[in-house]
């Protein structure tokens, strides 16, 4: 063998001995009449060898037959296919605990290269994808049953203060059938928006573009004139920036409540005490005046001796005052009654 021929044998080991692929080079086993029957390996690098768990020696020589008969069929059709048709082939297979991606070629008149590339990492990653795409998939499921089953309106909102979502709630409130990609000053600007106390809100007030600059709003109060039935609604709302996991905003939050009937209720019950209260204040008063003429007729009885016929006027008297005075005080207990049961 020639300087030459021995130089480049050396460069073909060092290629086909690399240690990250698997290759292994065959040869078709022909019958009589020419046919391929099988295919005979003939060479292989030690990557190959150790994949395949046997020594060398039981491997080059023997046929895909002996050494994979239960997928020898479909692989002496595919090493043919490649040979006959003189264009490359690639598959995936498992192989010793790894994923291959296998690459046939031929070479020659009557020789295919095998060669595997070990992709079990590609394939772990793709199988963790899949599955995080999966829990991603089941928890937006999980937010969207959740969201639409509110009766409170949800909002998100972007950096470039544009609404991103409204769940159905706030939909049938504003009657929209999206906001995806609003401005949410053009949609604040339609509304009629009003402070706690009457006055006019500013929008540079509104919750989401305050959560937006990185403040939290908790339970902030304002009244709105809702465009579907045209009344004012006492309305409730939170917000809150969403940060990404470097602490940088990427929109915010907000979740609306109606608390309009609750505001009413207070109203009435506001309504309610003081009416008692002025009752019980009339009620004290008017507890003074049977004691005055108590007073006279107990002053008289006692000149009861000197004058008999006080007794046919003073105790009549008396027991109308005390029947006037047991009515007023059945009417206080009555009034506090009525606030024991309205606080129940």
């Amino acid at each position: 063998m020639s300087q030459r021929d021995t130089e480049s044998e050396r460069r073909y080991r060092a290629i086909f001995e690399n240690p990250f692929d698997l290759i292994a080079v065959l040869e078709a086993v022909r019958d009589a009449e020419g046919t391929i029957v099988d295919w005979r390996y003939t060479d292989a690098n030690s990557a190959w060898v150790r994949a395949q768990g046997r020594p060398r020696d039981q491997l080059l020589g023997s046929t895909v037959g002996a050494i994979m008969p239960a997928r020898a069929a479909d692989l002496i059709a595919l090493y043919t296919r490649v040979l006959t048709r003189s264009r490359p082939e690639q598959y995936e297979e498992r192989c010793a605990e790894m994923d291959l991606l296998i690459s046939l070629f031929p070479i020659g008149r009557d020789s295919v290269v095998t060669c595997g590339v070990d992709i079990s990492a590609r394939i772990r990653t793709e199988a963790e994808v899949r599955r995080l795409l999966e829990v991603n998939r089941a928890e937006r499921e999980w937010l969207s049953a959740v969201l639409n089953s509110l009766t409170e309106e949800v909002y998100f909102a972007d950096p470039q203060r544009r609404y991103t979502y409204a769940n159905p709630a706030a939909m049938r409130e504003f009657g929209h059938e999206t906001v995806a990609g609003e401005d949410i000053e053009k949609i604040v600007s339609q509304l009629e928006v009003l402070r706690p106390d009457g006055t006019p809100r500013p929008f540079a007030e509104a919750p989401p573009v305050r959560a937006l600059a990185g403040e939290v709003v908790r339970d902030e109060e304002q009244i709105v004139r809702i465009p579907r039935t045209g009344e004012l609604r006492h309305r409730q709302v939170s917000s809150a920036p969403v940060r990404d996991n470097k602490g940088r905003i990427i929109g915010s939050v907000s979740v609306v409540r109606d608390v309009t009937e609750k505001r009413l209720r207070e109203r009435e019950r506001r309504a309610a005490e003081k009416q008692r209260q002025e009752l019980i204040s009339t009620l004290a008063h008017e507890l003074r005046n049977p004691l005055a003429p108590l007073r006279t007729g107990i002053a008289l009885l006692k000149k009861v001796r000197e004058q008999p016929q006080l007794l046919d006027t003073v105790p009549p008297m008396m027991e109308r005052q005390i029947r006037e005075l047991v009515s007023l005080i059945d009417r206080l207990l009555d009034v506090f009654e009525e606030k024991d049961s309205a606080s129940a």
